[in-house]
């Protein structure tokens, strides 16, 4: 049996209840859209990591390259990241093998270093609230080793 008094007792326990309930709700939709940026950033440095072991670069209609090999890796990044990145935000690095790196991008035999680095910034306020940003930094990189080509087309 209740009492007339205990329904604002109720409605105090539903609204923490309920709060808790959303705050838990709305995390897991930002952990999970943070997650699946981390997996698209991955999967942009692995296709522009595959395009840049073969000593590609975009070419024009004339069959030359109109642009260079690490301004078409770039772009092969962005494409595959679908809008999240932009150039600013993928570094490109070469480790010499003993032949010199002639561009970032490497020469044949050279390990190259594909990195993004993005800013994920949260959705929800309360979730962005327990870090010190707001934001959370996702920071993907991948080595490739480049495949034989003529050092021309480096």
């Amino acid at each position: 049996m209740t009492k007339a008094n205990d329904s604002g007792q109720t409605l105090v326990e539903t609204a923490i209840s309920l709060s808790v309930f959303l705050l838990l709700v709305l995390g897991t939709i930002d952990f999970g859209y943070l997650f699946s940026n981390k997996l698209t950033l991955q999967n942009a440095v692995r296709q522009g990591g595959r395009y840049a072991i073969t000593g590609q670069c975009v070419t024009g209609s004339d069959g030359s390259c109109s642009l260079t090999r690490y301004n078409s890796i770039v772009q092969v990044v962005e494409k595959a990241s679908i809008g999240l990145v932009n150039s600013s935000q993928i570094s490109i690095t070469c480790l010499d093998q003993g032949g010199g790196c002639p561009t970032q991008a490497g020469g044949p035999h050279d390990v190259v270093t594909i990195t993004v680095t993005y800013p994920y910034h949260f959705m929800t306020g309360p979730i962005g609230a327990f870090f010190s940003s707001r934001s959370y930094t996702l920071k993907v990189s991948s080595a490739f080793t480049n495949e034989f080509f003529p050092p021309g087309e480096s």
